[in-house]
């Protein structure tokens, strides 16, 4: 009887567990979308005024990736367009504000204003809250689309909400901004990585959202 548990003991220990293999298909799923949401946001952001609208595109790819909903370039292409008419006013509105906070910071480089460091400081941490807020609002839109395979939430409804929850949720912000600055980072260090930190960010989106539901709930 104690060579024949024996057996069984070690049979089961030599039988691969099918709940680790499904968790490992699902990562390597993820990984291969996050990618594939990366280059397609790249792509979409060349127009520099989609940037926001391909990061809520994106963020629906792999909302629906998360959830298992459907997914596919061609999925992408419909999200996009519908993200475009109704987010334009912010990817304009994110140009305008890019280019005055990059003047500042030069000025403030070149020494020209009073207090040159403080500026420098109040740049970077204004450049930080409207990526976040941003992002948080490229979020917001396709929450709709995704669960009710609806529209998506208009350019103010989704600044709002966008707004509210990076005050609600200062960890999940800081997070968000810590996550846009290694984007920024890897760019610098290797800049063909700009091909798939929008993916990134839109996971980081994603997991973002999904800690604060689950820490409200």
């Amino acid at each position: 009887m104690a060579a024949g548990s024996g057996r069984e003991r070690r049979g089961r220990r030599k039988r691969p567990s099918g709940g680790g293999e499904t968790r490992t298909g699902a990562a390597l799923g993820l990984f291969a979308e996050v990618v594939l949401a990366g280059v397609l946001v790249a792509l979409g952001s060349l127009l520099l005024v989609t940037a926001v609208p391909s990061l809520a595109a994106g963020v629906a790819h792999v909302r629906r990736q998360v959830t298992g909903r459907d997914i596919g370039v061609a999925r992408f292409v419909r999200d996009w367009w519908a993200a475009v008419r109704a987010l334009w006013p912010l990817g304009l509105a994110a140009v305008a504000v890019a280019l005055l906070l990059a003047l500042d910071w030069q000025l403030a480089r070149a020494d020209v204003l009073p207090g040159a460091s403080v500026v420098a400081v109040v740049v970077a941490v204004a450049a930080a809250a409207v990526v976040v807020v941003l992002a948080r609002a490229a979020g917001a839109w396709s929450e709709p689309a995704v669960d009710g395979d609806g529209p998506g939430r208009t350019a103010r409804e989704a600044l709002a909400v966008g707004a509210q929850r990076t005050q609600d949720d200062l960890t999940g912000s800081v997070l968000l901004a810590v996550a846009a600055a290694l984007c920024v980072v890897f760019v610098w260090m290797l800049p063909p990585l700009a091909l798939v930190v929008g993916g990134l960010l839109a996971l980081a989106v994603v997991g973002v959202e999904s800690r604060h539901r689950g820490r409200a709930a």
